[in-house]
């Protein structure tokens, strides 16, 4: 979907009637300005337009209309003061509650809609009365949740606000749609029947305490926060965050292997890394969908991807990280050993990926809207689980060709250069020979100096 239009919704009580009119006449202005220069056509909806045609009709009628209005918009302005709206006789909420409940709804279920709300700085007043105590109260439940608001002391300062945010928001909308719409086909959560926070859970391991600089059990955790977490884990972790970030999705937290929530069953789950002995034990429950079996190696190096190349077939190749082997090769010709020195700066590596969803539609769990999924982003070796992250955020083309709820599984192939994040190709369908011949010492050795040649 490109979008050409965009719908505008504008919810706000009767006190901030300036405002209101200032930023419908922002939206006429800045949707005739971007019409003109970036084809993207500014559609206000106002449901004071509506209001006579309703004010006979039941409350959760109206409450029908609105939904099916909001879930159209693109683009939700608040704008609140002194008041949250006013209750009319018969009705169990005001229009602007209704409008914002919905909105956030919108927000969390379809993470298309961009929030912009706009507090007017109240005076001290030690006794409040239940309006303002109702914005105040609302405001930190928007920063709770992460979700986007601005104070403002004046009119003219609103307006300066409204303009600049309205103009980033179109420009992020024409620059990132098809990314937007194709990371959305990626992420698909679930909402449980039972009230669950967060929405989304990620679980990454910890890194072995050997490795952690302290060998006093007393000492270990005075001058840590969280557990250490190893460079690349972090990488992916990133990737995912800004993807999430990317769709509107903020209903979401990052949790350690040792402290995952009891009620991780009502989540949908994200699983970090080979390591994750969590998330080995949560494969198990698709071993009948799923295309690869992950084998942790008694030591990383040793760890396996038995991957189904052909569906049909039910053969499984077994794929093996080449990562030690470059790195083995290249510290030899350095003459490079124990710690890291800056010659490892320019080098090259292979590693090798899973990237996968699956429908967890046996979960028992009553649910609002959709099925629960499980996702795993595992590399045999770190750089594989940083590889992955970066192909949802850089490769998320792949995503187009699936339904919204169908399971996704790949084999990704990931190249290291110069510190970073090279490419990272889909090999899916590769066979048992080139994942052999990609393990090879002599092969390994021909990518290293063909890198070095580029150098």
């Amino acid at each position: 979907m490109i979008y050409d239009s965009l719908k505008v919704f504008l919810s706000s009580p009767g006190d901030v009637s300036n405002e209101r009119a200032i930023a419908k006449e922002i939206i006429h202005q800045v949707g005739n300005a971007c019409k003109e220069n970036l084809g993207i056509n500014l559609d206000p909806v106002d449901w004071n337009d509506f209001v006579p045609k309703t004010t006979q009709l039941p409350d959760q009628r109206i409450q029908d209309m609105l939904n099916d209005h909001l879930r159209k918009c693109h683009i939700f302005i608040l704008i609140l003061w002194k008041r949250y709206g006013s209750k009319e006789p018969g009705f169990a909420k005001s229009n602007t509650e209704r409008e914002v409940e919905i909105a956030l709804k919108v927000l969390q279920r379809e993470k298309k809609i961009t929030f912009l709300s706009y507090f007017r700085d109240l005076k001290p007043n030690i006794d409040r009365g239940p309006q303002e105590k109702s914005v105040t109260k609302f405001r930190k439940e928007l920063e709770e949740k992460g979700v986007f608001y601005m104070r403002y002391k004046s009119p003219t300062q609103f307006r300066e606000m409204l303009v600049h945010d309205l103009y980033k928001t179109i420009l992020n909308y024409r620059l990132s749609t098809k990314k937007h719409i194709s990371v959305g086909k990626f992420y698909n959560f679930g909402i449980p029947e039972r009230p669950t926070s967060p929405k989304l859970a990620i679980i990454y391991p910890s890194m072995d305490r050997s490795y952690m600089g302290s060998r006093d059990d007393s000492q270990i955790w005075l001058n840590r926060l969280e557990p250490n977490i190893v460079f690349e884990d972090f990488k992916g972790l990133q990737k995912i965050e800004k993807t999430l970030r990317l769709i509107g999705f903020s209903d979401f937290r990052i949790y350690n292997s040792a402290s995952i929530p009891s009620d991780i069953k009502f989540m949908n789950r994200f699983w970090i890394c080979l390591r994750n002995h969590s998330g080995i034990a949560q494969l198990r429950h698709y071993s009948s969908e799923a295309r690869f079996q992950l084998i942790p190696g008694d030591e990383p190096q040793n760890s396996i991807i038995k991957w189904c190349s052909h569906k049909k077939k039910h053969e499984f190749i077994c794929v093996k990280s080449p990562l030690a082997a470059y790195l083995r090769v290249q510290r030899s010709q350095f003459d490079i050993s124990g710690e890291w020195k800056h010659e490892m700066d320019h080098i090259i590596a292979k590693d090798y990926a899973i990237l996968a969803r699956f429908r967890d539609a046996h979960s028992g769990t009553d649910m609002v809207e959709g099925e629960l999924h499980d996702y795993f982003m595992m590399g045999l070796r770190g750089l594989g689980t940083w590889g992955a992250g970066w192909f949802i955020d850089r490769k998320y083309h792949h995503f187009n060709s699936f339904e919204n709820d169908v399971n996704m599984q790949f084999l990704l192939e990931v190249e290291f250069r110069d510190g970073r994040i090279f490419d990272v190709t889909d090999v899916s369908s590769r066979s048992q020979e080139y994942f052999d011949s990609e393990n090879k010492i002599e092969t390994i050795t021909e990518r290293i100096n063909e890198y070095k040649s580029l150098l």
